[in-house]
């Protein structure tokens, strides 16, 4: 019986008893507790680990025995153990934080070099679980012999006759469905096809990391040690040893070294052709190298590591009237798309809103969608269709009118009419999913003078193919939904912006519960229009673009359009977002986070009411840590009202609606 069969029986005898009366949570409880141990899921997400680092951060932790030998010949350094010395152990819970077990899929790239050949097994590493003392995983060496242990079972593999004593080696053992693989200095590969139920299953509990002995008893590993990655995913050496890396290292047949313990600066640092086909691990850059050609590549196909430089002006856009908001989104066999809500300030009300097709590096018009005053577009996937929703601000604020949803025929390659949703000066529309259902949220800004009406959740019907009503919430002059999702949990952000005397107003975040959303938090803002989220390094965010400030907390109606706009963080001990730092910002409409590399921005749309032309500028802020959000970039733009961030190959472009003219704009970032 295949794993997932009794794994949905359990969740569906679970669900079962979950409709049964409140007294029966007992059981409901065990039986949880029962299908997670028998059927535990996978732990995705876990990074590349470097073991020996996080079982020794400094020098100051070395256990008694052991030292940090310099190898003059390799221009490296290793750990050493002497006879009598502690091994260094590091605990399993500190590597799977919040998993207990052990990846299905792995690989181990160590660099050691052993001084001596033995008859008895020494082991580089082991996972040992801590009641028996018995090895589950374990990489070791006798003779001319790699042993790899899993699950109490032994695999030997003879390593190629040049294979010697005294010289560094790198050596990547992966597990995979496919198999057992182990590769010595890129040139020398062996594989094994084992028989085990995939995926496999390791609890972590109560397992401790040996580095340098097999356990606790065992006798201790005689050369050095210089680097032990633990990598989870599939065989990473399928990445690093290419074929021709491979070639040129039997042509030269030097094993060469591993640089791991080096931080390697600048962009591309030189090496030399004795480390061609040599592991490197970065540690300024927390990334695995390759040496290629006579430099360090990153093996995992992520984008180099860039510094920004500034921002030009790349494409102006005619669309012939003001636009509100910007999307961009790509459509598979089609290409990259941006639709632009449109919309006149000027008395008259648009009643189009154009579609533009990247084409060659630059947009190009392609239709016109049929809209009333559009003040926001949203582009979703159900399944294998593909819509933009848009919301309509209609020609009076007093009466309803219908927002628009487009479905893109595959055989005319056109978005057409779909659905109709009845609104009132509706402002935006939010798409999203909680797990196989599809809603869309609607921001109803006001009926006639009245801000106080309630905005509208709908659910997708597979049954009718369309939208239908799901629930209403109350909200104030709402201008924006943003969804997030966060720990297993589905939050939904409104922003309020006017009780019709003050914009100084509680805009509210929802948590989803059975099926409904409930209130969650408050938090004050001031003329809100725009939600974004956003995290850094695991830590979750949430700012907000307050647009005016109006009302008795500004009585003398002093530069409305000044306000503040507020970054708010998440708390996990208070379980709520609290205030994290305060921007000042003009008339803010629009934040938009943008991060490559280790680097994180925040952009605000300023621009829109009042103000010089200082005031006008579109802002990004970088992340610096304790120094938080800096401003590090301003731009003389077109007054706009939504920034869009898009990527082409190795590109990153922004592309601005402009409120107050009749060109759109794409700027273009340059990096050092």
């Amino acid at each position: 019986m295949r794993l997932s069969n009794p794994l949905q029986a359990c969740n569906q005898y679970i669900e079962l008893l979950k409709s049964l009366p409140i007294y029966y949570i007992i059981v409901v409880i065990s039986a949880v507790v029962k299908c997670e141990q028998l059927f535990p899921a996978p732990c995705p997400g876990i990074p590349i680990v470097d073991l020996l680092k996080t079982a020794v951060p400094s020098l100051q932790d070395l256990p008694d025995g052991v030292n940090v030998i310099y190898d003059k010949q390799s221009y490296a350094h290793g750990f050493q153990f002497s006879s009598n010395a502690h091994s260094i152990s590091l605990k399993a819970e500190a590597v799977f934080e919040k998993c207990n077990y052990f990846p299905f899929e792995f690989s181990f790239f160590i660099t050691y070099k052993k001084f001596s050949i033995s008859k008895r097994e020494q082991c580089i590493l082991s996972l040992v679980q801590q009641n028996n003392n018995r090895s589950l995983v374990s990489v070791g060496v006798v003779q001319d012999r790699i042993v790899f242990t899993y699950k109490h079972k032994h695999y030997s593999f003879k390593m190629a006759p040049g294979y010697q004593t005294r010289k560094w080696h790198t050596l990547a053992i992966s597990l995979a469905s496919q198999g057992l693989s182990v590769t010595l200095d890129c040139h020398f590969q062996r594989v094994k096809l084992i028989k085990f139920s995939f995926p496999d299953i390791v609890s972590v509990v109560n397992t401790t990391f040996l580095i340098g002995r097999c356990s606790i008893e065992s006798t201790l590993y005689q050369g050095l040690i210089q680097s032990i990655l633990l990598l989870p995913g599939r065989d990473a050496s399928v990445q690093t040893c290419s074929a021709r890396i491979s070639a040129q290292v039997r042509k030269t047949q030097r094993p060469g070294f591993n640089l791991i313990s080096l931080s390697l600066s600048g962009s591309d640092p030189l090496c030399t052709w004795s480390d061609v086909g040599q592991l490197a691990y970065d540690v300024h850059s927390e990334l695995l190298k390759v040496c290629v050609n006579g430099l360090w590549r990153d093996v995992q196909h992520k984008q180099r590591k860039k510094q920004l430089d500034y921002v030009v002006s790349y494409q102006l856009i005619e669309d012939g009237q003001n636009s509100l908001d910007v999307e961009v989104f790509d459509l598979p066999e089609e290409g990259k798309f941006a639709v632009f809500a449109l919309s006149d300030f000027h008395g008259a009300v648009s009643n189009r809103s154009s579609v533009h097709k990247w084409i060659n590096g630059r947009f190009q018009f392609y239709q016109w969608l049929s809209t009333l005053s559009a003040q926001s577009l949203e582009y979703f996937v159900i399944i294998d269709q593909y819509f933009i929703a848009v919301a309509n601000y209609g020609t009076s604020n007093s009466k309803p009118t219908n927002s628009t949803i487009f479905k893109w025929n595959k055989k005319t390659r056109l978005f057409e009419p779909f659905q109709n949703i009845a609104t009132y000066t509706a402002r935006d529309i939010e798409a999203f999913q909680i797990e196989n259902n599809f809603y869309l949220a609607i921001a109803n800004h006001a009926k006639g003078e009245n801000t106080k009406i309630d905005s509208i959740l709908y659910k997708w019907s597979s049954q009718y193919q369309s939208f239908i009503h799901h629930q209403s919430i109350a909200t104030v002059g709402a201008y924006d939904w943003t969804y997030f999702h966060l720990d297993n949990y589905h939050f939904l952000v409104v922003a309020n912006s006017f009780t019709g005397l003050s914009t100084l107003v509680f805009s509210v975040i929802y948590i989803w519960q059975q099926g409904r959303w409930i209130q969650f938090q408050t938090l004050e803002t001031n003329g809100a229009t725009d939600w974004e989220y956003f995290t850094i390094n695991k830590e979750h965010f949430l700012v907000v673009a307050n647009a005016y400030n109006y009302g008795s907390q500004n009585f003398k109606n002093i530069d409305s359009y000044r306000t503040n706009s507020t970054i708010f963080k998440l708390d996990r001990t208070k379980r709520a977002f609290t205030k994290y730092q305060v921007i000042s910002t003009n008339s803010a409409i629009d934040w938009e986070h943008l991060s490559f590399g280790n680097d994180h921005f925040l952009m605000v749309s300023n621009a829109q009411n009042g103000g010089s032309d200082e005031h006008h500028k579109c802002m990004m802020y970088r992340w610096q840590g304790l120094d938080r959000f800096v401003p590090v970039h301003s731009m003389f733009t077109q007054p706009n009202a939504d920034i869009e961030i898009f990527r082409d190959q190795a590109d990153i472009f922004f592309l601005f609606a402009n409120i107050k003219g009749s060109t759109g704009e794409v700027a273009k970032l340059k990096f050092l």
